[in-house]
């Protein structure tokens, strides 16, 4: 399910536009189709369209979910690292070698 719903949206948004042909198509005509085409082709593309942000929602909330994952895990490890360290941030001090600086 998780790649029908994508090509079903495609599906339906390019259905519709055919729809939407046909209907401009008939109404030139002034066939009593053209409404039926009318009809078909926004509900298809409504229906399609809502697929497709269906899905995007679905992967863009797994995608949060992923990132957040990696973030706690690389927290903990973070946190066990600077346990097995046991140095403070104050305690780093910087002296370069050669330098004039004085």
């Amino acid at each position: 399910m998780k790649k029908l719903k994508p090509i079903l949206g495609i599906s339906l948004l390019v259905q519709s536009v055919t729809f939407f042909i046909l209907c401009l198509v008939n109404v030139e005509k002034r066939k009593n189709l053209a409404k039926t085409f009318g009809v078909f082709g926004a509900i298809g593309g409504i229906a399609g369209a809502a697929l497709l942000v269906s899905e995007y929602k679905a992967r863009k909330k797994l995608r949060e979910a992923e990132d957040e994952e990696f973030y706690d895990e690389f927290d903990e490890f973070y946190d066990e690292l600077s346990d097995d360290l046991d140095v403070a941030d104050d305690e780093i001090l910087c002296t370069f070698e050669g330098s004039d600086a004085e």
